[in-house]
Order: structure tokens, then C-alpha cells, then sequence
């Protein structure tokens, strides 16, 4: 017995054996070609049933904006890099231009959109179909930038071609009006501010010329003294001062009032705040990775929810950013008032003092001062609105830095379905889909599939390999017949005398009588050498063959073993003892009577059940009546006293069994023969029945020569004898 380790060793786990992998393609080769076929033919019938899309081409210019305004504390132009035209792409995508393209054309009365019929008035009311109409407009609108230049292809899909077209044009024309008004709508807050503080500024400029004038007459001031002089130029600084954070004050303000209701691309610190930057950065980026993916995927996918979750959390961000911007300008634009009142107070404090120095002169000059700080303000909001009111002219006159340079046209042909790319994705992807299929099939087949399989599980030598035979083994079955007219001739004349007696027998539990010349007849030769060196000689005498399982070819394989060891002129034995369910009378063509369950239940002499069969020198004991228990007729004494007489009178004694596994008879008789050969399957056998059995004869203590590996596929497993044996053959008889 061999007592070999049966687990699969780690070097042998690790190594990959093409040939492995080939074989199993080869042997799943109609799963491969069903998978790759259904494949192509699904493909070809989607495509042959979808409606066509046309998809329509139009290209449009984003360019930098003519710097036209100085005053770009309340108005700065923006700084082109990267992140700005990809705040214009994700405008070209956005849901508020699609809903105004959408409202232009009245795509709702458009059966591309609304279904089979138009819509209502009624139905556009309810938000959820508007949404969907905008959901499924984006869906078919691709914006795709040129690399390395300032112009973006944008495309549009119907299955209407001229909607395509118009919806492209349309789309365009809504995306020029909207960057005028956005970019004028900040523009116009600033310039209404600053037109508010100039019409105050003017009335308190003329209100303190009036009283100014007003003080001199009645104090009749001419001239100031020297140390009237000094407080004044105190006095004066101290105005300058509160008329500069006056201007600061107004600047601020006008900058809070401009940036609280805009957007961050028109906030000009966005541009040079490095955080919102890298947020702006962050969200575009997961905007664009959203938009691809949702090409594929449905919103309720697992990646999609992660990404959608992902790109609000970018959002939140960015927008807490921009408040916080708004935020930090109103607290300038109070710490500014904060500083005005401050000097305020101050001026007033100064001013009391030179009041009690010479309050009249000094009251004079002070609002002298005033005056005129009052009327450099004026000048300067003056210069300021008019710098503000270009931009807001710009509106009037449609100037834009997004010009349209191709508009698009009509397409002619459609662009999906494209059947040939179709059917060739469909054929990779069929190959790719049944190669997976047959390495998993492979893999969840627990099937004995070779001889290193037997060896890796069992820990067994394999005595013989049986080639695969019949209906079911394709190319293999012309190999059954093989044979020549001159061994024919050579057989032995009672066997020619029944030719309808041999049509019936003639089957492939016999085929080392009627094909000895076969591949499997040679096979059997093999065995029974490989059997007669398993042991020394003359130690070999009664052997029993079993397997497993049901189903395995034991039968087979014994009645040919029999007939291999009785063409070598000795006296052979076969004994039927499988009291279950008997084969082998019906592979001799024997009345199945007189037979091993009469011997051990009557009184019946053992030459009445030693019966001849049609290949000379072997003689059977057919199973007999099938008993109810077989058991307790295999483990009685005439049993054993029947293995011992017929030791004596046979020169091999081959003993038929159930599988060793399902019932205990072969467990019983294996205590009485020499050894036993444990016969398998290959693609058939599991592998952990093969090693129950193992288990089994090694708790029993039975002695086992070894495996046979019955109906094993030689091509698929690089046995190649066959084909050498058969030309070998060819060549000689020639």
C-alpha cells in the first residue's frame, strides 16, 4: 500500500500548467462556443430592433475677456486658467440651461421626450416630469473640451436628426444669454450701490457748503493765528484720516453688497483664495467622474451613491467656503465702520478743542476741510460708477468672450446602433464570458479527472488508464471496432458457428475478445501486466475488483481483466459476486441459474455453478438469484470454504463486487483475497469518494495493488500512446 501524503503539495499548487488550462478549454469547448454564439446572437438582435440615434456635432470658443474695467474691487476680470473653463463645461451641463433650452423648443410637444404623446399643461405643472425631461436631455448631451485649445465639441442625440441639430443651436444661444446676464447681474448691484451713495454724498457735500457759508457771514472769519493754525493742521489730519476710512468704509461695503448674492466663479478674492481653489478643483473633478459614470450606471448603484455622496460633500464645502468669504467681507466692512466712527469721534474731539481755542475759526476751517474731503469722495465714486456702468452697457450690446464657431447641422446617418462594433464586442466578450464559465465549471467539478488526480487524492498508483469508448466519446468509438479480417479468422470456429450469438455479445465488457487488437484491448493487456508486477510471484491469486461508487465500470473492467489473463493460457475464474445487482451473465450471454447464491444457500455441488464461456480457458460463477441477504451469505463459511477450493483448481480467481462504498460486501470479501483494485471513473468519480474509499480499505486494513482510471479521455490529458499504438499497428500489418 502506498502510504504517500494525498494533499496536493504547495509547490504543486502554485505552479500554473497551461496544458492544464488548455485541456479544460478544450474539453468545455462546446460551453465556450454556446456562450460566444448566444452572445452574438442577442447582439445582433439588439441592434437589429433598437431605433437608431442621430447625434449631431456643433463647436463653440470660450475666450478671454477684454479688459475693459479698472475697477476690479467691485468688478474683477477673471483669470482664465483651468478651473474657469471647467466651470464653463459644467454650465454647458447644467440642469438650468437644459430647462431653458428646453423651454425655448418645447420639447415637451416632442415625442422624443414626452413618450408616445405630448404633454399637458397639467402634467408640466408637476415637478417630478419636469425633472425627468431635464434628466433625460443631459443624458444625451456630450460636452467634450479640445485638448490644448479654448473650444469645446458638444454634442446631442435624438432619434429625430433636425432635433438634434436644433437642440445643439438652441443650446448654444441660451448659453451666451446666460453668461451676459450672469456676468452683468453683478455689475448692476454694484452700480445701483454706488449711485445711492453718490446722491447722499451730493446733498451733504451741498448742505455743508450752505452752512459753511453760512457760519462765515455771521462770524465774519478773515484770517487764523498761528497757534489757531496748529490745532487746525491736527484737526485736519485727523479728518483725513476719518475721510480715508470714510472711503475704505464705502469701498467695503460696496464690495459686501456685490459678492453676497453672486456666485463664486464672479467673487474676485475666490480667485486668489487657495482653499477654495483646491475645493473648486475637487468638486469639478468629481463632477466630471460623476457625469462618466453615470453614462453606465444607474443612480441607485453602490458607486454611484458613494460618488453622488461625495460631489454634495464637495458642494457643502465649497459653498461654506464662499459664505465664509461673504462672511469675512462683511467683517471687514464693519471693522471698517468700526474705524470710521472711531476717527469720528476723534475729529469731534479735536474739533472741541480747537473749538476752545477759537471755535469760531476753527468750526470754519473744519468744515472747510469737510468740504472738501467730502467732494474727493464724490470724484472718486464718480469715476468708479463710470467705470462699473461700461460693463453694464455690455449687456445692451450682446458682447460675450463665448462665441459659437460651428453650429450644428442635420445629421445624415445615425449613430447608434453600430451593429459591426456590436457584434465584435459581443464575440470577445462571448469568449471571454465562456472561457469564465468553463474555468468555473472546472472549478466547482470535485471529479477524479486524471492520474495525478488519483495519486494527489488517494495516495494510490494507478495500475492501468482505460481509454473513454462508446456513443458518448465521440472520435473514440471507431477505435472499438478496430480489428483485422486475419484476427477474425483466427478465432475459434465455435464462435463462428452463432453469428447472431456474437452480434449479442459483442459489446465492450467483451472487446479484449472481439477487438484484441483495439487500443482497449490493449489497455486491459496493460493492466494485467501492471497487476502480475504489483506482487511477487505466486503470491497473486484471487483478486477483487470494486469501487467507490455505482456506475464506475468495474464489471467492465473485470470481465476484460479476465479475458486479458486468460488469452495468456492460463486457467481463469471470474466470479460474479455482486448479489445485487449481477452483470456479468448477461456480458457471457449465461442463464443466470445455478449460480453463487444456490451454492451458499443449498446444497449444490460447486461444479453445477463453474460454468465455460465462449473465450477459452475462462470459466465463470454467475451470481444466481438475487437474495435478500447478501451480506450474510458473502461472510458465512461456504463461502470461504468455496474461495479455498477453487484456489486450488484456477490459476487466477477474479472476484466481481458492489462498490465498496454504498454496501458492505466488498468489505467482507476483501478479507478473503489476496487484494483487491479499486476502479474509478475519471470525470465522474467525486474526489472525496475516492478518498472515503481510501479511508475505508485503510481502517479495514485491506491490501490494495492499486486504481484502475476507467473512460479516461486520452487526448485531453496528453495520453498518447493510443495513437502510436494504432499507427504502430497499421504499419506492421502492412
Amino acid at each position: 500500500m502506498n502510504d504517500n501524503n494525498i494533499e496536493p503539495q504547495a509547490d504543486e499548487i502554485g505552479e500554473i500548467d497551461l496544458k492544464k488550462y488548455l485541456d479544460i478549454l478544450l474539453r468545455r469547448r462546446w460551453t465556450i462556443i454556446s456562450v460566444t454564439v448566444i452572445a452574438v446572437v442577442i447582439s445582433l438582435l439588439i441592434s437589429l430592433v433598437t431605433r437608431p440615434m442621430y447625434t449631431a456635432h456643433g463647436t463653440v470658443m470660450i475666450e478671454k475677456e477684454p479688459n475693459i474695467l479698472s475697477f476690479e474691487d467691485i468688478f474683477q476680470i477673471e483669470t482664465f486658467r483651468d478651473d474657469y473653463f471647467q466651470t464653463q463645461y459644467k454650465l454647458l451641463q447644467s440642469r438650468s440651461l437644459a430647462e431653458r433650452t428646453i423651454d425655448k423648443l418645447k420639447l415637451w410637444e416632442k415625442t422624443d421626450f414626452s413618450g408616445n404623446r405630448p404633454l399637458t399643461s397639467e402634467e408640466l405643472k408637476d415637478p417630478r416630469i419636469k425633472q425627468k425631461m431635464i434628466d433625460r436631455f443631459l443624458s444625451r448631451l456630450e460636452v467634450k473640451p479640445v485638448r490644448m485649445t479654448r473650444l469645446v465639441e458638444v454634442t446631442f442625440s435624438a432619434h429625430d436628426p433636425a432635433l438634434a441639430s436644433e437642440c445643439v443651436n438652441t443650446l448654444f444661444d441660451s448659453f451666451v444669454d446666460m453668461n451676459i446676464e450672469t456676468k452683468s447681474e453683478a455689475t448692476e448691484q454694484a452700480t445701483e450701490f454706488l449711485s445711492q451713495q453718490i446722491n447722499d454724498l451730493k446733498k451733504e457735500i451741498s448742505q455743508k457748503e450752505q452752512e459753511l457759508q453760512n457760519y462765515g457771514q455771521e462770524k465774519n472769519i478773515v484770517i487764523l493765528s498761528d497757534k489757531e493754525t496748529t490745532i487746525l493742521d491736527k484737526l485736519n489730519e485727523v479728518n483725513k484720516a476719518l475721510t480715508e476710512a470714510q472711503i475704505d468704509r464705502v469701498r467695503k461695503e460696496a464690495y459686501y453688497n456685490e459678492i453676497k448674492n453672486a456666485s463664486p466663479d464672479f467673487i474676485p478674492e475666490a480667485l486668489s483664495n487657495p482653499l477654495i481653489q483646491r475645493l473648486r478643483e475637487d468638486y469639478l473633478k468629481l463632477s466630471r467622474e460623476y457625469a462618466k459614470m453615470q453614462e453606465q450606471f444607474q443612480p441607485e448603484y453602490p458607486e454611484m451613491q458613494r460618488l453622488k455622496a461625495e460631489l454634495d460633500t464637495a458642494r457643502d464645502l465649497l459653498k461654506n467656503e464662499t459664505e465664509n468669504l461673504v462672511k469675512a467681507a462683511y467683517s471687514e466692512y464693519q471693522a471698517a465702520l468700526k474705524k470710521e466712527n472711531s476717527l469720528r469721534d476723534l475729529f469731534e474731539r479735536q474739533k472741541e478743542e480747537a473749538f476752545r481755542m477759537n471755535s469760531n475759526a476753527i468750526l470754519y476751517n473744519s468744515l472747510k476741510i469737510e468740504i472738501e474731503n467730502r467732494k474727493n469722495l464724490l470724484e472718486s465714486l464718480l469715476k468708479r460708477q463710470s467705470e462699473t456702468g461700461v460693463s453694464a452697457r455690455l449687456k445692451g450690446l450682446r458682447t460675450s468672450n463665448i462665441r459659437v464657431v460651428d453650429r450644428a447641422d442635420i445629421p445624415i446617418r445615425p449613430s447608434s446602433p453600430k451593429k459591426f462594433r456590436n457584434l465584435l464586442l459581443a464575440l470577445f466578450l462571448g469568449l471571454f464570458g465562456g472561457v469564465g464559465l468553463a474555468l468555473g465549471m472546472e472549478y466547482l467539478d470535485n471529479s477524479v479527472k486524471s492520474v495525478e488526480d488519483v495519486e494527489r487524492y488517494s495516495g494510490l498508483p494507478t495500475l492501468g488508464v482505460v481509454p473513454a469508448f462508446g456513443d458518448n466519446s465521440g472520435s473514440y468509438g471507431h477505435y472499438y471496432a478496430y480489428h483485422s479480417s486475419e484476427s477474425r479468422s483466427k478465432r475459434n470456429k465455435s464462435e463462428k458457428k452463432d453469428t447472431k450469438q456474437q452480434e449479442e455479445v459483442t459489446n465492450i465488457e467483451l472487446t479484449s475478445h472481439f477487438a484484441p487488437e483495439s487500443v482497449f484491448a490493449e489497455s486491459y493487456r496493460s493492466l494485467r501486466t501492471a497487476l502480475l508486477l504489483s506482487a511477487p510471484q505466486g503470491s497473486l491469486k484471487m483478486v477483487m475488483i470494486t469501487s467507490p461508487l455505482p456506475g464506475e465500470g468495474k464489471s467492465t473492467t473485470i470481465s476484460n481483466l479476465a479475458i486479458s489473463l486468460a488469452q495468456m493460457g492460463k486457467k481463469i475464474l471470474l466470479i460474479d459476486a455482486d448479489l445485487r445487482r449481477p452483470n456479468q451473465h448477461h456480458n457471457f450471454n449465461i442463464k443466470n441459474n445455478n449460480g453463487l447464491t444456490n451454492y451458499l444457500a443449498m446444497d449444490l455441488e460447486i461444479e453445477k455453478i463453474i460454468k465455460p464461456t465462449m473465450v477459452p480457458s475462462l470459466y465463470l460463477i454467475n451470481s444466481g438469484p438475487i437474495p435478500p441477504n447478501p451480506a450474510e451469505l458473502l461472510s458465512s463459511d461456504k463461502m470461504s470454504q468455496l474461495l479455498s477450493k477453487v484456489r486450488e483448481q484456477f490459476d487466477f480467481i477474479l472476484i466481481d463486487t458492489p462498490p465498496i462504498l454504498a454496501v458492505t460486501d466488498a468489505q467482507i470479501l476483501g478479507r478473503l483475497v489476496d487484494g483487491l483494485v479499486l476502479v474509478i471513473r475519471a470525470e465522474t468519480t467525486p474526489r472525496e469518494a475516492l478518498q472515503q474509499a481510501r479511508e475505508l480499505i485503510d481502517l479495514l486494513k485491506l491490501k490494495t495493488f492499486g486504481v484502475v482510471v476507467n473512460y479516461l479521455n486520452l487526448n485531453h490529458r496528453g495520453y498518447y500512446y493510443r495513437h502510436y499504438y494504432r499507427h504502430y499497428y497499421k504499419e506492421y500489418r502492412r
